[in-house]
């Protein structure tokens, strides 16, 4: 009966796309007549070229609409897109240059939709992309949101609307959020917002994953902001920024495991209860700057609490387990507020200065291990001892034969396990992916298991995350022979990037993986020697992984550089 069923209902799925055709159209009023006039299964593909002054409504299910090539077509102008329909792939399209004032230049009310391989650059608008309340299971991925302009309205590039009774259950994955300007602080331009305060009872499910951020503290000072219930942020890489953290800003009951900070502000909670830190990894973070590597806000709840705001405490619950701190800025506790927060199984490392400031009278701590100064009185769960850590292949610190291996404590709370969402609660892996002991006490402390075994996580760079047409790939290099290791070759010590034919002028910089920029060179197509601007001598260059940028006016792509010697 089981398979009769099955056949039925793959039949049912066949006849649905029985009409299903690719259309190719050349104009807006094309594109949007074939999406009026689509059937399920449906591809819509418009033609490469720059159009002004978009309207688009896609309101039926199950179709496709992309360019003719990934990145080929430019939307400017006053751009307006509705993605309606459900289940609807919208892909490749640029962004850039265009003004849409205080409103939004994608807005899904659908479900099942995919916004991918999508560049913003530039453009002048309130928000780029909303999800609406109410929708479900949308996903954003491989898509580059940057440069947003410092003069335009106030407003993060995306925005996740939540409802009081259905959870959104939606996914940012393999983006792209760099250079946004302003002044810093907090003025509502972050990357990514999850909810609303007023949302903050609401259950929203995202999944913010393999997400890289670079330097967008000039936007504002969250780089995702969290302001509802029940939400993941994980293997994303934050670089460069030391002015923008990670903020649990009011919603209760939140994730955050196995990411990067380096060189970039670490986590802030602020009026928040139930939020658990694990597995992540943190380098020079929140190092001379307005931010820290951790920080608490406490808010005083109203009293007495009303229907709207039921809330009696924040700061309640907090939790930081099987970190790895090096060489940090301050971890602030608030001084106020806090209850019944645990630090456990945390590595910390620094060569100068204190490790935590600000104490309060509700934090407790276990099998935490440290070099350095404490800072704040501690009675027990913190051991001086020397970590051993050592710079690994994946470019970060991690444990080596020396560290203190097995010797996790088991007196921490039980981790949240939100609900359907694929989290590791138990601590079944490292930040790297590798398996860790299923018996607490054998874990090692810190984000890092010293083991064997495949990895699956490292801090991203840029040639891994956003549209792929954004990317150069390794093919592009040409390099020179002699002895220093660059992929994919092991016999270069030099290497030229493949100049464009149709450009005038442009740079070439070299980025260091914290973002520091170590070499910046200025081309020009009528040069003479315009071959030898576009050569590089890396022999001096230190082991590790490299960022080469190219920026013309006719392009905008990236390389990975990898060094040994």
């Amino acid at each position: 009966m089981k398979k009769i069923y099955n056949f039925l209902f793959l039949a049912f799925l066949l006849s649905n796309f029985v009409n299903a055709a690719t259309i190719n159209v050349s104009t807006i009023q094309a594109l949007q007549t074939a999406c009026n006039n689509s059937n399920a299964g449906d591809i819509i593909i418009l033609a490469n070229g720059t159009y002004l002054d978009v309207y688009l409504d896609i309101n039926n299910n199950n179709i496709t609409v992309k360019s003719q090539t990934p990145g080929g077509v430019v939307f400017s102008g006053y751009d307006d897109i509705n993605i309606n329909g459900n289940y609807i792939t919208f892909s490749g399209f640029q962004f850039t240059n265009g003004d849409i004032g205080s409103n939004y230049i994608i807005e899904v009310y659908g479900k099942h939709d995919i916004l991918t391989q999508l560049n913003f650059s530039g453009y002048y608008a309130k928000k780029y992309i909303e999800i609406k309340a109410g929708t479900q299971y949308n996903e954003i991925t491989y898509c580059n949101l940057e440069k947003k302009p410092a003069d335009a309205i106030a407003g993060c590039t995306i925005q996740i609307s939540t409802s009081a009774t259905v959870p959104g259950y939606h996914k940012i994955s393999y983006c792209t959020f760099k250079d946004y300007y302003g002044i810093g602080g907090d003025n509502g331009n972050e990357p990514i917002r999850i909810g609303l305060g007023a949302e903050y009872l609401n259950k929203s499910r995202t999944i913010v994953d393999h997400c890289y951020f670079n330097n967008t503290g000039l936007g504002d000072s969250e780089s995702v902001s969290v302001k509802c219930q029940e939400n993941v942020i994980r293997f994303c890489t934050f670089t460069n920024q030391q002015n923008a953290m990670l903020c649990f800003r009011n919603g209760d009951n939140n994730v955050a495991y196995s990411n990067f900070f380096i060189y970039a502000g670490g986590i802030r909670v602020k009026e928040a209860n139930n939020i658990f830190c694990y597995n992540n990894y943190f380098e020079n973070s929140g190092v001379g700057s307005s931010a820290d590597a951790v920080t608490y806000v406490y808010v005083a709840p109203l009293v007495p609490p009303t229907t709207a705001n039921p809330r009696t405490l924040n700061l309640g619950n907090i939790n930081f387990i099987h970190n790895t701190f090096y060489n940090c800025g301050d971890i602030d506790l608030g001084g106020i507020g806090a209850t019944n927060n645990t630090w456990a199984n945390n590595i910390f490392q620094k060569n100068s200065g204190s490790i935590y400031t600000n104490p309060n009278a509700g934090t407790t701590w276990a099998g935490n291990i440290y070099q350095g100064t404490v800072g704040i009185t501690i009675p027990s769960g913190m051991t001086s001892t020397n970590p051993f850590l050592v710079l690994n292949s994946d470019g970060f610190r991690g444990l080596s034969v020396n560290s203190p291996v097995n010797n996790a404590n088991a007196s921490y709370p039980a981790i949240l396990d939100i609900s359907v969402l694929d989290d590791d609660p138990n601590l079944l892996f490292d930040i790297s992916g590798q398996a860790r002991p299923a018996t607490v006490t054998l874990k090692d402390v810190g984000c890092d298991e010293f083991t064997t075994g495949a990895t699956t996580n490292h801090p991203l760079t840029l040639s891994e995350v956003g549209p792929s047409y954004l990317m150069l790939s390794n093919a592009d290099f040409e390099l020179n022979d002699n002895n220093t290791f660059i992929y994919p070759n092991p016999t270069k010590n030099n290497f030229q990037i493949k100049l464009p034919t149709n450009y005038n002028k442009g740079t070439i910089k070299i980025y260091q993986i914290n973002g520091q920029l170590i070499q910046k060179r200025d081309i020009y197509s009528d040069t003479l020697d315009n071959e030898n601007n576009s050569f590089f001598d890396v022999s001096e260059y230190k082991n590790g992984i490299y960022f080469v940028q190219l920026q013309t006016d006719t392009i905008s792509k990236t390389y990975k550089l990898i060094i040994k010697n």
